[in-house]
């Protein structure tokens, strides 16, 4: 019988489309995954004069899913390295600084970000190893007595499968929601009661007459979105203004996680320059305090580049 918490994940890097990678792997502690491949069946339009369906025919190859996580300050990088298209590292007295900003231009002709392989194993005969796959979306949540997730639909690939690897896991704590601060344009906001960061990179699996069963290339089909969602509790009307006048300020979060190499703490900041609210929704269902639901959108901001910033710092030299 097979365990799901006897299974296990590691992402690799590739150094190029086509050609998988399981020599670099980054375990990545794991909540679930719904990594498959599928495969299309070709169903003949030809008649032979029979009531039976006509033959069937081996069609689309292709691989999809999420994998879910309680984002671990280490193994989170390289989610956003993923999404993202890129990061960039610094020193920072014991510690690293890294900066995951959404590229701009795609990483080659036939891959939109960095290209990746997934080797899961689910704790029954070889391991399941998922090549040429990008990262369509990322997504971070925090909710009151919760744990930080992190999210990334995959999209790809090529299946194979090989001998399982030993996992060795970074060493590190996931960040609770009582290390958040969180602020628009500068104010602290201390009611918020859930948060969701969504980045979208609109990828589309793209296959050739040339290319065979397997997607040729993983290309955007529309432009980078960032959504941010949330609720807090209803104690002033300062946001609801915001939305009312269609203003688009800096929100920025803060995770302040366990201190290492000397004073240095595994800090995450996830800073939305422009956030535009689209939604907010004060209303009155019953007794006690009332709770807001909002949304909005993260603008690009054409002076700084982006529309998203994350950084990270942690003791991993680079990502």
């Amino acid at each position: 019988m097979a365990y799901g918490q006897s299974g296990h994940m590691a992402l690799h890097f590739q150094n190029s489309f086509g050609l998988s990678n399981v020599t670099s792997a980054r375990f990545i502690p794991l909540v679930s995954e719904s990594v498959m491949e599928t495969i299309g069946q070709l169903v003949e339009n030809n008649h032979y004069g029979r009531l039976a369906e006509s033959p069937v025919h081996e069609g689309l190859h292709e691989v999809s899913g999420e994998v879910r996580t309680e984002a671990h300050p280490i193994a989170a990088g390289a989610f956003f390295k993923a999404a993202l298209g890129q990061s960039s590292s610094s020193p920072l007295g014991g510690a690293f600084l890294h900066t995951f900003v959404p590229v701009q231009a795609d990483w080659d002709p036939a891959a939109a970000v960095p290209p990746f392989t997934l080797e899961i194993h689910r704790d029954v005969g070889s391991a399941f190893v998922y090549g040429d796959l990008l990262a369509n979306t990322l997504t971070l949540e925090i909710a009151q007595g919760q744990l930080l997730a992190a999210g990334m639909t995959v999209l790809g690939g090529k299946f194979s499968q090989k001998a399982s690897s030993l996992p060795v896991y970074p060493a590190g704590r996931p960040w609770t929601w009582d290390v958040v601060s969180a602020g628009y344009n500068g104010a602290g906001v201390s009611h918020l009661r859930s948060l969701t960061v969504k980045f979208d990179n609109r990828l589309a699996a793209y296959h050739t007459l040339s290319g065979g069963k397997h997607p040729a290339r993983i290309k955007r089909n529309g432009s980078q979105t960032i959504s941010v969602e949330g609720s807090l509790l209803f104690e002033d009307q300062n946001l609801f203004s915001e939305f009312i006048n269609q203003t688009e300020k800096p929100l920025t979060v803060n995770f302040a996680g366990e201190t290492t190499a000397g004073s240095y703490s595994n800090l995450l900041t996830v800073e939305v320059p422009r956030l535009r609210f689209s939604e907010f929704k004060p209303s009155m269902n019953g007794a006690g305090e009332l709770e807001v639901g909002f949304a909005g959108k993260g603008v690009f901001d054409s002076g700084l580049g982006y529309g998203l910033k994350i950084t990270l710092t942690n003791t991993q030299a680079a990502y």
